[in-house]
């Protein structure tokens, strides 16, 4: 990242941390760091399900070992989690439980669907060494320090297909209980209900960024 900042007319790169800049009345103008992430290509997107094709989620009970969805976060990379969004639709089991969790190793692949996370920037300036992963059907890498962070539950069948509290799920980084992971770490999901699992989709925007490049 480089420091910019503009002194009369000219544009001046100091080569630092960005973003502070004088407007041409010498007022101090600083960008929000979340939109400066994105301007530098640091910020990444994945989906689960695609356009009008729901996905089938696989669970109708908890099973720690195959979550639904995963971002793993390997050694020497920092995820901060921007948006995470599930609808759930079509669901005719009950008990329903949408479960965010996090865990102190990266769980691998398992058996599970590779996701391949796209930048927001899109002349794509970065990769991510981010993994994502769907719908683990064989057992990830057992998790350590394991912590639930999020949850919503219903208790009854929710078959109406609208844009309610039921079926959207969104959980963004003005929540103050959004995490942020420093690898080796998992961010996880598991969404289950009993008797039939629902279908749905799933778009999840999150940072990538190097651990040394913040001094961590």
């Amino acid at each position: 990242m480089s420091e910019e900042f503009v002194q009369g007319s000219s544009l001046i790169a100091v080569g630092a941390v960005s973003p502070a800049a004088l407007s041409r009345d010498r007022i101090l103008i600083t960008r929000d760091a979340i939109f400066q992430w994105r301007m530098e290509g640091r910020s990444f997107y994945v989906q689960q399900g695609d356009a009008g094709t729901k996905l089938n989620f696989a669970e109708t009970a908890y099973d720690e070992d195959q979550p639904q969805f995963a971002l793993t976060v390997p050694a020497g990379a920092v995820l901060i989690p921007l948006s995470l969004n599930v609808t759930l639709e079509d669901t005719t089991g009950t008990e329903l439980h949408l479960i965010w969790s996090t865990t102190t190793n990266n769980i691998g692949v398992g058996t599970s669907t590779l996701l391949t996370p796209v930048n927001r920037r899109r002349d794509a300036l970065y990769s991510t060494p981010v993994g994502a992963n769907s719908l683990y059907t064989g057992n990830a890498t057992a998790a350590t320090g394991l912590i639930e962070v999020k949850r919503w539950y219903h208790a009854y069948a929710q078959v109406a297909v609208s844009d309610t509290d039921q079926t959207h799920h969104k959980w963004t980084i003005d929540d103050p209980d959004m995490p942020i992971l420093l690898g080796p770490a998992t961010l996880q999901m598991h969404v289950y209900a009993t008797g039939t699992a629902p279908q749905g989709f799933g778009e999840y925007h999150f940072v990538s960024l190097d651990a040394a490049s913040l001094g961590l």
